[in-house]
């Protein structure tokens, strides 16, 4: 899952508390050690080498070395989707213990497989299984006994995914290993295994990776080119692609939820690799600290199977394992399971090189001091892939093992932990009220809540909750229900624990963001309500927009308007444009009938193809449209017809991938730029967006073209002249728009006068993915339709002064109180250092337009309240500027 080759055995070693509770109850517990190191006497250990006794009901099923034509995990060799796909087809067609599911195609329309195994008998009552699971989960007017009857006659689930990182292959490949050996293999062991659990295998969660990358490294064998796909191995999201457990917005993380939302497995083991220098395989107990919405039994049963995997490699001679690392059980971005009764084990085994050769040392590899949770070092100098597969098919089985030996308990387990949930008295609701600014970020807020099996409902008449009244419409979040914690831990403030080395000194690193607070991110209301209330309710059984309709048309002097508050109105923007509808922007607020419109707010001249655009648009966001009869006597602007927008991405650039998701969403009319385009880049777009990540070396330098095919020729290196190129761009008038890590290379773009005032010393300024006090002026055409008091998200960013006013025209966006709590929802040591600085700046260099924000106000699309400041920005910068009276004349 890292990308860094450290060993993380520094401070990530630390032995907290949380790991030691779980560490004790493993070691408490007897359990039968791993099939490869002490099967019952008749049954020898497993070497996926040798072919197993035959099933006599399956037919002759290949072992994977014969099929693929060489042994899994051998030097330089991977095996394909192309080749995978057909041999998991063919292992459910010859034995009875596996079936083949395809439950939908991916991104790039591949096949997304499910394959269920376990004993025939319990495949035939499948069905029935899952209506126990399923009982057992929300064990609502369920009694004791009954739950205690249902945990005796019901199986656990073990959930087993790989491959959601593609470059991190071993898990994929050993799963050929795993379902062969589970299909065919006659030993008492596997077949009380089979006998007692099932297993849900998922071989790869990103299958579009998998062919990117394994593919590109077989096409490139024999060739003096890099072996490792340079590019993003998920369409949108790269390795962020397990990042999104929460907002849930890719194909592959629903077709995953509907896995889990299904069968309800009482485990779910995401299986990884970590870098080349990390201990040989890492699983829970985890760090501290750990999300306090997360069943204790849930962290208690995580630390006790993880341990259960590092005794049976342990005891099979495998060195250089450990646990209390690194990873921490807090973030959901990370795991859905957890808040729907499942343990989330992750296992982490280390790289070798160049995906599939061995890494050779000339001392032994890894960390050397052993340590309680660290017991044997790795003392061999090399380390290979078929080291990788033996690893984690160990700890696979191990874990397997342990669920199949003890399936009352997990069940009974289960059960409780769904009971606790339905029973929570408070606190005891969320409270969604009608009538928003921003519709459109209500409904994607209950789309997650709905796609993650919360149970919502919407208000008949109005009521009285917590002293205030709500009207009819709103929407009601009961917590006592079997999810209401995933529902608490998206809809509450994050209060992540102040954890340092030592007392003053530098932070306990978080593994990833510290704050997921819906409304903050989103942009809209949700209100706590600790103590019962009455209220009239339906179930909503589907997520719609609030119903809205067009006004009659206005006459020729008029136009329909559209307000700028929500982030959903760029979705019809783009439409509009796509139909070369004119679309304008109030440059003021103004006023009509009575009701006041906002600086920002569209206008669009009323004609019948404006008129269906806005339709369909109202209709899909629930985005109100007005009909004004008389456009305002105010300054304002044109966006530039079928606006051209670039998008910097250079090669594996993760926030240029979600950047490009959102604008696939809203249909802006977008590409990314080429090395090619350098020569002319004003001929190409309008305006250019430069997300965190790019740099001025990625741009110049890019993909080395002596690595790479000729095809790569998009991403390679434009040297100095193509840097000069896009300078040459904005000041001769084009737009450029950045933030994060990309603000800094703007600033080194055309020399901004500004400078960082946060400290460099961690024990004195951390924020790691938090929600910090912002102020927007919602008067500048960056902040229009803002709330002045948004959120911003921050990720360990910059935040700044302006050193020479005079240098650039110049105006400040977004900025930091001059006082007061900078936190609002996650971790931040030293606020006080943000105080009165600058965030968002719109500059004039030249005849061009620049936009800087300092912070990530594209982060992952999750804060999609601030990413609109993005599209004001692209589209304002090359819009034509209208006086007052021509902006009345719509421009005529």
């Amino acid at each position: 899952m890292t990308i860094s080759e450290s060993s993380g055995l520094s401070r990530r070693t630390l032995f907290r508390t949380t790991a030691t509770a779980g560490a004790a109850a493993a070691a408490a517990s007897v359990l039968r050690p791993d099939a490869a190191s002490a099967q019952p006497a008749e049954v020898p250990p497993h070497d996926a080498h040798e072919t197993p006794a035959a099933n006599p009901l399956s037919g002759a099923v290949p072992t994977p070395e014969k099929y693929f034509g060489f042994r899994i995990g051998s030097d330089g060799n991977l095996a394909t989707w192309d080749k995978m796909v057909p041999y998991f087809k063919l292992v459910a067609q010859r034995s009875n213990r596996v079936t083949y599911e395809e439950l939908g195609r991916t991104t790039l329309d591949n096949e997304y497989v499910l394959l269920t195994i376990s004993s025939p008998r319990n495949l035939a009552n499948l069905d029935r299984l899952v209506e126990i699971n399923s009982r057992l989960a929300d064990p609502r007017g369920l009694s004791e006994a009954d739950a205690q009857e249902l945990a005796r006659a019901g199986k656990p689930f073990y959930f087993v995914q790989a491959g959601i990182h593609s470059t991190e292959v071993g898990n994929s490949q050993a799963t050929l290993e795993w379902v062969h050996r589970l299909a065919t293999e006659r030993s008492a062991y596997v077949e009380k295994i089979l006998d007692n659990l099932v297993i849900l295998l998922v071989p790869c969660q990103n299958p579009d990776g998998l062919v990117l990358v394994n593919d590109y490294f077989v096409a490139t064998a024999g060739t003096s080119y890099a072996r490792t796909y340079p590019d993003l191995y998920h369409r949108y999201t790269g390795h962020d692609d397990n990042r999104d457990w929460f907002m849930l917005t890719q194909v592959e993380t629903k077709l995953n939820l509907c896995i889990q939302n299904r069968y309800h497995p009482q485990v779910f083991q995401d299986s990884h690799q970590a870098g080349s220098g990390a201990p040989r395989m890492f699983t829970p107990p985890y760090l501290s600290p750990y999300d306090p919405n997360i069943d204790p039994i849930t962290v208690q049963q995580t630390d006790a199977l993880g341990m259960a995997m590092q005794r049976g490699m342990t005891a099979a001679g495998m060195k250089g394992v450990g646990w209390g690392m690194e990873y921490d059980y807090w973030t959901p971005s990370r795991q859905y399971g957890v808040y729907h009764h499942s343990v989330r084990i992750l296992t982490e085994a280390a790289s070798c090189s160049n995906l599939a050769y061995p890494l050779v040392s000339d001392k032994p590899i890894g960390d050397q001091e052993s340590t309680i949770s660290f017991i044997e070092p790795y003392d061999q100098k090399t380390w290979t892939l078929r080291q990788i597969v033996d690893y984690v098919s160990q700890a696979f089985y191990s874990g397997i093992e342990a669920v199949a030996y003890d399936g009352y308990n997990w069940l009974y387990n289960f059960y409780r932990v769904g009971r606790k949930a339905v029973t929570r008295t408070t606190p005891y609701a969320y409270v969604i009220p009608a009538g928003q600014r921003d519709p459109q970020a209500v409904r994607d807020a209950l789309d997650i809540l709905f796609q993650g099996a919360v149970e919502l409902r919407q208000a008949e008449s109005a009521f009285t909750a917590g002293g205030k009244q709500y009207p009819a419409g709103s929407y009601v979040v009961y917590l006592n229900q079997p999810y209401g914690g995933f529902a608490k831990t998206l809809l509450e403030v994050q209060h992540y624990p102040q954890l340092r080395e030592y007392p003053g000194g530098p932070p306990q690193q978080p593994y990833d963001v510290t704050a997921q607070t819906l409304p903050m991110l989103l942009g809209f209301r949700a209100d706590l309500v600790a103590d019962a209330f009455s209220a009239t309710t339906k179930p909503v059984r589907e997520v719609k927009p609030p119903a809205v309709t067009v006004p009659p048309a206005p006459p020729a002097a008029g136009a329909y308007a559209l307000g700028p508050e929500s982030y959903g109105v760029f979705r019809i923007v783009s439409q509009l444009q796509r139909q070369d509808v004119p679309v304008f922007r109030a440059g003021a607020e103004f006023s009509d009938g009575g009701r006041t419109f906002p600086a920002g707010t569209f206008l669009v001249p009323p004609t019948e193809a404006a008129r269906r655009v806005l339709q369909d648009g109202a209709r899909a966001t629930g985005i109100p449209v007005a009909a004004v009869p008389a456009v305002p006597r105010v300054a304002g602007a044109q966006l530039k017809p079928n606006t051209r927008i670039g998008l910097l991405k250079p090669a594996n650039n993760i926030q240029a991938g979600w950047l490009s998701w959102i604008f696939d969403q809203y249909g802006v009319n977008y590409t990314t730029v080429k090395a090619p385009d350098y020569a002319d880049l004003a001929g190409h777009f309008d305006a250019i967006v430069v997300p965190t990540g790019v740099s001025k070396s990625s741009i110049t330098n890019g993909l080395n073209r002596n690595n790479y095919p000729p095809e790569w020729g998009w991403a390679f290196g434009v040297g100095e002249e193509g840097w000069a190129k896009l300078r040459e761009f904005v000041t001769a008038g084009g737009t450029l728009v950045a933030y994060g890590s990309g603000a800094n290379t703007a600033q080194q773009l055309f020399e901004l006068p500004i400078r960082s005032v946060l400290p460099t010393d961690s024990s004195l300024f951390y924020c790691p993915g938090s929600l910090l006090s912002q102020e927007i002026d919602a008067s500048d055409p960056v902040g229009w339709g803002m709330d002045p008091h948004n959120p911003v998200w921050f990720n360990e960013d910059r935040a700044y002064e302006i050193t020479d006013p005079e240098k650039y025209p110049v105006h400040v966006v977004a900025k930091y109180p001059d006082s007061g709590d900078q936190l609002q929802s996650g971790w931040l040591i030293g606020g006080q250092y943000l105080n009165g600085a600058v965030n968002g700046l719109a500059w004039t260099v030249g005849e061009g337009y620049v936009v800087t924000f300092g912070s990530e106000i594209g982060f992952r699309t999750w804060n999609r309240a601030e990413e609109k400041m993005i599209f004001n920005a692209m589209y304002h910068g090359p819009s034509r500027k209208l006086a007052a009276d021509q902006f009345q004349r719509l421009g005529r």
